[in-house]
């Protein structure tokens, strides 16, 4: 079998070295037409059931005829993007947009001060901040530029304060490849210590009570010719203390590290959390990515030879855990789907002796709803009620309960409580309200916004969201929210982007993206479809398109699509679909099932793959949600909704845009590519095709504000053109080849 031409090296070259010369390459790989490629048919029978697959040689991820083939698609995306009209003036709109204020993430007090990640207004990457809290100067502790190495640039992604704030801890990555290394800097001289501890699992250090060191968990080495979906086998937990070589760190929670640890080695990840008087610790076990059902662990840490006590099961459904001097107290949802608050002695007693602190009701705690902090006097639980944030705050001594009354209506993207003091901190935003922090003074009882950021100044007036449910296949009420301009006719020809998620129990994002804005005044509307799969509506909601329920996530989405042509809010001819990552499923479902719905898709670094995602480093992990092929029910839903074994030759399929970062572990390139390859043969329309590479990135954490602004330029471009928006045409429609490959 030929090989396909490798893309010119001159070419590359010149798209590195000159603008003007890549554009031109790029304008003679839209003329020419996307990269044929090459077919060789693998067969894979299930159960009876005989698969093809035409592009299984693009799993072979470090294979030069793969990589030449990414880098064509990319030249023919870049031929088509950089023609369209509008896209340097988006790019332009989009950065003033960005510009507006800071951005700042995970913000944390310890003591006097306030720490977190924060990405200037005039910058486009994120540093390590400390601020005390009477003061309005900041101080930068870190910046990740220092840990650019051979020309990758590096991100600082997560941070954990020690208990009196005198270090953080905080995790490094390169390109977006979540290759997480993590570092101690020393907050009263801003010096970075020498420990450096490589192969992080999970990102968030948990800090002993005294402050001497951190537990974390950490990946196995991966010795030459282990496959990749073997890299999450034998993730442990260990203790680093200050001032010590990692090698040295000792094991203390996984499989194999103490004889009455009966686990799994496979797929599994652990944590482990002291309590705040340094007496215990909680370990907890997920299956795979349900973290909203954790088998615990209790080990006290006096005595002579201290052992693990088991005190939960999986089927206890605990989704959260909250160690705090002589109660420990955790988020169930086993008799209760919306979620239940309890308590019960993590050294004498079990689940099975908890008492309820916080009862179920119309807060919904369960799934990702629902967070809980320690303060000395209080226990403060968030959950939601309606799709908005809701603390409650519970007594200590008495266990009574107040709900607080929030400065504004928005969901809590920020939770932290300090359980040496009496603090509590959150974060809150809307759609169209950017992100503020606030505090509550427990001397007075109120909550007072720290202004740690300033409001953004993007204007937002005419912009509104609107509420409603619809009616799915099997007559379920499925949530939408939908923002976009207020004074709009709806006669069907406004340009609606449907953007859908629907696994983990995970809620869909209502965050405050303030370059939104340069989709919404030109008329676009973005619509967030809160289908099942999800924990909008609790556990039971998340359960109820998990595995052999996985249709009814693409029901819901549907359904949603099918409302919105209804009730005028669209058209076919006007309506695109997007989802990232998990949300490639229902996105590449949605188009393969009812093509006829669609004008355009977008695949945010999504899956599309189904029967093969299990062959991905994290795909035995995820076969908790999505099921496995070695099941033969899971195995047949998987065949019906994959939306890459279900693309058909002659279909007119929409308009499709699929980006993927070459440093994505979780959905790596070659599911995108072959679904561009085959929508690229199989469509019978003359609507692009578009595969967007992007070399510095990987599934989205660590890029910068450029990478970003990039993006969205793209995207909003693309979707302009193709819903029909005034202004976005290509330069020159004829110079661009579209459609499938004849």
């Amino acid at each position: 079998m030929a090989r396909l031409p490798a893309f010119p090296v001159l070419a590359v070259i010149s798209c590195v070295l000159s603008p003007l010369l890549a554009s031109c390459v790029h304008e003679e790989s839209a003329a020419a037409g996307p990269p044929a490629a090459r077919v060789e048919i693998v067969e894979d029978t299930y159960f009876g059931v005989s698969v093809p697959d035409p592009y299984r040689w693009m799993e072979a991820m470090e294979d030069a005829e793969f990589q030449d083939y990414l880098r064509a698609q990319n030249a023919y995306a870049r031929g088509v993007l950089d023609r369209l009209a509008a896209r340097r003036e988006l790019l332009t709109r989009v950065r003033e947009l960005q510009a507006g204020t800071s951005q700042i993430r995970f913000v944390q007090r310890a003591g006097d001060r306030f720490f977190f990640l924060e990405t200037p207004a005039n910058s486009v990457n994120a540093r390590l901040v400390q601020r005390r809290v009477d003061s309005e100067r900041k101080h930068v502790l870190v910046e990740p530029g220092q840990f650019d190495v051979d020309g990758r640039k590096a991100s600082i992604d997560f941070i954990g304060t020690s208990p009196d704030g005198s270090h953080v801890a905080f995790v490094v990555s390169h390109a977006g490849a979540e290759d997480w290394t993590l570092r101690i800097v020393e907050t009263a001289t801003s010096k970075l210590l020498d420990d450096v501890v490589p192969m992080i699992a999970n990102p968030i250090p948990r800090w002993s009570a005294d402050g001497s060191g951190f537990y974390y968990s950490r990946l196995q080495d991966m010795a030459p010719g282990i496959p990749e979906e073997q890299r999450y086998d034998n993730v442990r937990v260990y203790f680093h203390a200050l001032g010590t070589e990692a090698k040295r760190d000792r094991a203390i929670f996984g499989a194999g590290v103490s004889p009455e640890l009966d686990m799994p080695a496979r797929s599994v990840f652990p944590d482990v959390i002291p309590s705040s008087d340094g007496r215990y610790l909680v370990a907890t076990l997920a299956k795979g990515t349900d973290y909203n059902a954790r088998a615990m662990w209790i080990r006290e840490l006096q005595g002579e030879k201290p052992q693990w006590r088991k005190v939960a099961d999986y089927a206890d459904l605990v989704s959260a855990v909250e160690p705090h001097a002589d109660a420990l107290h955790v988020i169930s949802s086993r008799n209760a789907p919306n979620g239940e608050v309890l308590r019960f002695d993590p050294i004498n007693e079990t689940i099975a002796d908890a008492r309820v602190t916080v009862p179920a009701g119309d807060v919904i705690v369960s799934a990702d709803n629902g967070m809980l902090g320690a303060t000395r006097r209080a226990l403060y639980v968030m959950g939601q009620r309606n799709g908005y944030g809701i603390v409650r705050r519970v007594g200590l001594e008495k266990f009574d309960i107040t709900e607080l009354v929030m400065p504004s209506s928005g969901v809590i993207v920020e939770f932290t409580t300090d359980n040496t003091a009496d603090h509590m901190c959150f974060g809150l935003q809307s759609p169209v309200l950017s992100s503020q922090v606030f505090c509550r003074d427990p001397r007075k009882g109120e909550i007072t916004n720290t202004e740690l950021t300033e409001r953004d100044p993007a204007d937002y007036s005419e912009i509104t969201v609107r509420h409603a449910e619809v009616s799915s296949t099997d007559g379920v009420r499925v949530p939408l929210t939908i923002i976009g301009p207020k004074n709009v006719k709806f006669d069907g020809t406004n340009p609606v982007l449907l953007t859908v998620y629907g696994s983990y129990g995970v809620i869909v994002p209502m965050w405050y993206i303030g370059p939104n804005l340069a989709w919404y005044e030109r008329g676009g509307f973005i619509v967030f479809a809160h289908t099942r799969g999800g924990g909008e509506k609790g556990v039971a909601w998340h359960h109820a398109a998990r595995r052999t329920g996985r249709q009814k996530t693409i029901d819901d989405t549907l359904a949603a699509a099918q409302w919105l042509i209804e009730e005028g809010y669209t058209s076919p001819r006007h309506l695109a679909i997007a989802g990232k990552s998990a949300g490639g499923l229902p996105t590449g479902a949605a188009i393969t099932q009812r093509p006829e719905l669609f004008r355009a898709a977008l695949f945010r670094v999504g899956v599309t793959d189904m029967l093969r995602i299990e062959q991905t480093a994290g795909g035995p992990a995820n076969a908790q949600e999505y099921g496995s092929v070695t099941i033969e029910d899971e195995f047949r839903v998987l065949h019906a909704v994959s939306p890459y074994a279900n693309v058909r030759d002659g279909v007119e399929y929409p308009a499709v845009m699929l980006e993927t970062g070459v440093n994505d572990r979780r959905v790596p390139p070659w599911q995108l590519a072959k679904m561009a390859a085959r929508l690229q043969a199989a469509t019978s329309s003359d609507q692009p095709v578009l595969l967007r590479v992007d070399y510095a990135s990987g599934h989205g954490l660590g890029s910068d504000k450029l990478q970003v602004a990039e993006l969205l330029a793209d995207e909003y471009a693309f979707l302009g053109w193709q819903l029909g928006m005034k202004g976005f045409e290509p330069a020159d429609r004829s110079r661009i080849a579209n459609g499938g490959q004849q």
